[in-house]
């Protein structure tokens, strides 16, 4: 039904420069991620403009290239690959503060957020996670990494996305390629930040260059919502938020107008973009408000929702379609 070609296999006395590996240009459509496509090309599912590829690792493809199928199990041709039936690939940790993201930096005994993923934290919350949890649906536990003889944790799964030490929140950890680029690339990340009106430059700030920061401190969020401008020593210049409000001000307007700051507020934002402790800096170079909180609340079409701190659940069917779907 679809002949093999060996067109794909470019000679070695080729220019490269417009062609790139077929397994990058289908993880860059969203098709699934490189490992996937690897297995899919190995396993000869895999048609470019009409034509199977050879099940051959390393075949190559113009890099502009936007017809390429996938054959699914049952034959027909489709646009990605199947949902995967692994209910328990993709779990969510609400992280406290006091754990890094990846892996520690040896310098430092800081505890990776992946030791809370043990079977004591897990949050049965509702009938569908018990089900998915009895399912037995790959959620394998281990201490193949542990050096200090820990509790056994999640095996095989990693963070898609970060949140610093000193935030807390929402935080996903998962074993589908397609889904962590998806967290990356196309969801929105939604957070409280409380604030208060910075004192005076950080010992980093003073090494980096810095003269001062605004003061009085910045009431009016417009500036985050316009974007273009850029942090110091940043040459890439922001993206404008999606949302920026008050949830609670901190402030109070005396007889002639003026805001008066009488203790921290809070403020939600709505970021498309993240950047290494963006909100943090933009608060400080921008605002001249010190962030006293950090916690992500939403990813997308997930929620944080009522999970306790330090607790983990596998996400639901609803939220692993949402955000395996979400480029589509």
């Amino acid at each position: 039904m679809y002949p093999f070609r060996s067109i794909y296999v470019l000679p070695q006395r080729r220019c490269f420069s417009d062609v790139i590996r077929l397994s990058k240009r289908m993880s860059e459509l969203n098709l699934c991620s490189r490992r996937e496509a690897d297995k899919l090309i190995q396993d000869s599912r895999v048609v470019v403009k009409g034509d199977r590829v050879e099940p051959i690792l390393g075949q190559k493809v113009k890099a502009g290239e936007t017809d390429i199928q996938i054959i699914s199990k049952d034959g027909n041709l489709s646009r990605g690959s199947e949902i995967s039936t692994d209910r328990g690939e993709t779990v969510m940790l609400n992280k406290p503060k006091g754990f890094v993201s990846g892996q520690p930096d040896p310098r430092h005994n800081h505890t990776p957020a992946v030791r809370l993923l043990t079977r004591e934290n897990i949050y049965q919350d509702n009938p569908e996670t018990m089900d998915i949890l009895m399912s037995g649906n790959h959620l394998s536990f281990g201490t193949r990494f542990h050096d200090d003889g820990g509790l056994p944790t999640l095996l095989n799964y990693a963070p898609a996305g970060r949140l610093d030490l000193d935030s807390s929140g929402l935080l996903i950890f998962t074993k589908n390629g397609v889904a962590a680029k998806n967290i990356l690339n196309f969801s929105e990340k939604e957070y409280l930040v409380k604030v208060e009106p910075a004192r005076s430059l950080s010992r980093q700030e003073l090494k980096m260059g810095m003269k001062s920061l605004p003061y009085p401190p910045i009431w009016d969020l417009g500036c985050l919502l316009k974007g273009g401008r850029r942090l110091w020593n940043d040459r890439v210049p922001l993206k404008p938020l999606v949302e920026a409000e008050w949830v609670e001000e901190g402030t109070t307007t005396t007889e002639n107008g003026n805001r008066q700051w009488n203790g921290a507020g809070i403020i939600r934002m709505v970021l498309q973009e993240g950047k290494k402790r963006q909100i943090r800096r933009m608060c400080r170079e921008l605002l001249g408000l010190h962030v006293l909180e950090l916690k992500r609340i939403r990813i997308g079409n997930i929620r944080l929702g009522n999970l306790p701190v330090g607790k983990w659940r596998p996400l639901s069917d609803v939220e692993r379609v949402s955000l395996m779907t979400l480029n589509k």
